[in-house]
């Protein structure tokens, strides 16, 4: 192959701090090395809590949790001259379940991609095991790093043949230099110094090096062990520094502390070739055999390093044939034997350090870049010609997910009602529905892309349906904004909505306090559900689906839930005739959300009857919104009576957020695309699909004006228009990548 050749690289990327990142920057420069006709495009994968500075070879960057980054990022891809895209993967790293969401990523690109595979697991689970296979189908190559990887990703996953490839992780060029000059360097000149390095974290096994100090210093009192390496950010952030300042007071325990230095540091190569070769002994004490790759490791061997590690696959492979010695995993006793035997033998130590530096000289960084390039080259003479195509993806059609109004709304006590344009009408004070649809927002957007703002909107709006609950469990709806309540108003759809909210916090909240107070309030509530009207109890059935996914076993809620959906199955019978699938004699506002409930009602109960009712309403409400060429509401100006006509005016944000949700809802059980390109319709209305042809969302403001009129829209920005386009678009990104395409080709087919 002649010409240019730009490759993509897919994966964490310095300055964030993981041995990922490491890798991807060492392998973007070793092809560029390897061949001058290379050059490089970075799209970094960024965590929650992560803001990075990173430098301009970055070209995208995809915020893991938000699904909808992961198609733009391949749109990016296909329109740029990247002839294949190189994709780092672990599991952690990506967005959606054990990281599925870099399958859309891989859906979308239209050239082709390898794939290096950080983590092969013996025992993966059915989803992980569906994520590598489909990487695997999607891509030109995969790579594992070592032999047991191979075998494992055959065994295990079922993914073998020549497109598999064993490259080797690449390690720096480190020359041979005075270790006693090293360690005066490090303050222990003369001393034998033991190291572990590597970002810490509870796996590493660290404490086990520490136990086997006692007796090694017994024999060695000038012993120093270098313990070198920031904690994992992860950990930081889950943990704090709880497990270094274990191993402190660990040391402290065992008398050994002035023996341990920690250096809390993230090395850059240098300096870590620097603790490498200073080192006599490098102990890599994991706790568990399933790591068919360490970075440490490599490093330690090709700095010519003694290596004493636990027996995980790859050390096994690795320190075979008298490379380095193996002890069990966490036997402390073992461990001080095999050093002590090393450092009682200069032969021996010498021995080891010599076979374990002539190893790895194919896995030299310049010699694996030429390898990653000459797989590069094949990828691509062996791929199809793929036509880019005529317009994006879906995913990257739909707008990004920003709280911008949503927080210009809510204050201190919740989110305010009302706006006047986009200025919050604070007079208009606040309100039970508003405050509990806006916490399903919060709840989904912390689920999707994790920050402490969607934890605290959650805290938030929970408090503020705390406050309004009455001691019989009732919800008084309105809050003046001096924070008074006026008692009287009171509602089924009140009632209804804060159980919904509630069931979502005890499924997806993050924090225990507020799943614990949500469940409280519920079930404070839940007497009162069972005499209310059908949008009421609609409504109560999506939070008690809602909480049987957290609490599966909980027979009593199943049963209410049942009694509920056979509560609507009845209403609809009758009240149902051969020309009105309905429930009531007029259709009015939030009217999907039914069907909604007992497509939810039949995903738990598994009843026929509340799936039949379920479809025909809904298919009932196809026919009076879906006639013409867009979707067309039940106007608030005049809703629609048996035997009349729809009102043209005045169509509700809130009645096109239940098509969407409901639509959704009818795909996932019965997995009917129709279903998806009807929600794809329902959501094009606040863009624009609509009868009048203007956009409802407001991309300016981050927020959603509050209905279609005769012939303009209102222009004011209140909460409910603004949440019921943030759970539209919710609902959407879920989907994005995972069908909405064949959707689109099922509708265009049904018009042609």
């Amino acid at each position: 192959m002649t010409g240019e050749l730009r490759i993509g690289f897919l994966g964490t990327f310095p300055p964030r701090r993981c041995g990922i990142a490491t890798f991807t920057r060492a392998l973007s420069d070793a092809v560029r090395g390897a061949d001058a006709r290379v050059s490089a495009m970075t799209l970094a994968m960024t965590d929650s809590g992560g803001q990075y500075e990173y430098s301009q070879e970055v070209e995208y960057e995809i915020r893991q949790g938000v699904k909808g980054d992961y198609a733009r990022a391949a749109e990016l891809v296909n329109f740029s001259d990247v002839r294949v895209v190189s994709i780092q993967h672990e599991h952690g790293i990506f967005g959606g379940d054990d990281g599925a969401y870099v399958l859309d990523f891989l859906g979308a690109l239209r050239v082709p991609a390898v794939v290096t595979l950080h983590t092969v697991l013996k025992r993966p689970s059915e989803s992980q095991k569906r994520v590598i296979q489909g990487m695997a189908a999607g891509s030109a190559a995969v790579v594992v790093m070592s032999r047991v990887a191979h075998e494992l990703l055959a065994n295990s996953y079922g993914v073998s043949g020549p497109r598999v490839a064993v490259i080797p992780h690449g390690i720096h060029e480190m020359k041979p230099r005075d270790a006693n000059k090293l360690k005066a360097k490090f303050g222990v000149a003369g001393r034998p110094m033991l190291l572990t390095f590597g970002l810490l974290s509870p796996n590493k096994g660290v404490e086990t090096m520490i136990r086997a100090l006692p007796a090694l210093v017994s024999e060695l009192p000038n012993l120093a062990y270098f313990v070198v390496g920031a904690t994992h950010p992860t950990v930081v952030r889950q943990h704090g520094e709880a497990y270094r300042s274990m191993l402190e007071r660990e040391a402290e325990r065992l008398g050994v502390r002035e023996h341990v230095v920690f250096r809390d540091q993230f090395v850059t190569n240098d300096e870590l070739a620097s603790y490498l070769q200073a080192a006599d002994v490098f102990v890599s004490p994991y706790l568990n055999e399933a790591q068919v790759t360490s970075g440490a490791l490599s490093c330690a061997m090709g700095a010519g390093a003694a290596v004493v590690s636990t027996p995980y696959w790859h050390a096994q492979e690795l320190l075979a044939d008298g490379r380095g010695c193996l002890f069990p995993f966490g036997d402390s006793a073992a461990l001080a034997k095999a050093i002590a035997s090393l450092l009682g033998d200069r032969e021996m130590l010498d021995r080891v350090r010599s076979s374990a530096y002539e190893y790895t000289r194919p896995m030299l960084w310049p010699h694996v870049g030429r390898r990653y390039v000459d797989l590069a080259t094949r990828a691509i003479e062996a791929a199809p010609v793929r036509a880019l195509r005529a317009r994006p993806p879906r995913a990257s059609s739909l707008p990004e997910l920003r709280l911008d109004h949503l927080l210009r709304l809510t204050d201190d006590t919740g989110i305010i009602q009302h706006a006047t344009y986009t200025v919050p009408a604070r007079l208009s004070g606040y309100c039970v529905d508003d405050n509990a649809r806006a916490m399903v927002v919060a709840l989904a957007v912390d689920r999707v892309s994790p920050s402490p703002q969607a934890k605290r909107l959650v805290t938030k709006y929970l408090s503020f349906l705390q406050g309004t609950q009455a001691l019989d469990g009732h919800f008084v709806n309105l809050m003046g904004y001096d924070r008074t309540l006026e008692p009287l108003s009171t509602s089924d759809d009140c009632l209804g909505r804060a159980v919904w909210a509630l069931g979502t916090c005890v499924d997806l909240a993050v924090d225990v306090g507020c799943r614990m107070l949500a469940r409280e309030m519920l079930f404070r509530a839940l007497p009162r559900t069972l005499s209310l009207g059908p949008r009421g109890t609609a409504l109560t059935i999506l939070g008690l689906a809602r909480l049987m996914r957290a609490e599966p076993g909980a027979a009593d809620v199943l049963a209410t839930l049942g009694s509920l959906a056979d509560k609507l199955v009845a209403r609809y019978r009758e009240q149902a005739t051969d020309d009105w699938h309905w429930f009531e004699p007029t259709l009015t506002y939030d009217n999907a959300m039914i069907p909604l409930a007992l497509f939810q009602a039949y995903g738990v109960t598994g009843d026929r009857a509340s799936l039949r009712v379920a479809r025909e309403s809904l298919e009932f409400l196809e026919s009076v919104s879906f006639a013409g060429p867009c979707m067309s509401l039940v106007g608030n100006a005049g809703w629609l009576r048996r035997g009349g006509e729809k009102s043209a005016a005045d169509e509700q944000a809130i009645d096109a957020t239940a098509f969407v949700l409901a639509f959704r809802a009818a795909y996932v059980v019965t997995h009917d695309h129709q279903y998806l390109a009807r929600m794809r319709q329902s959501f094009a209305w606040f863009l624009g699909t609509n009868r009048l042809g203007i956009p409802l969302y407001d991309s300016d403001s981050g927020g959603c004006r509050d209905g279609l009129g005769a012939t303009a829209p209102n222009h004011n920005q209140g909460a409910e228009s603004t949440i019921c386009f943030l759970l539209s678009l919710l609902e959407m990104l879920e989907l994005a990548g995972e069908g909405l395409e064949h959707a689109a080709a099922v509708e265009t087919a049904g018009r042609s």
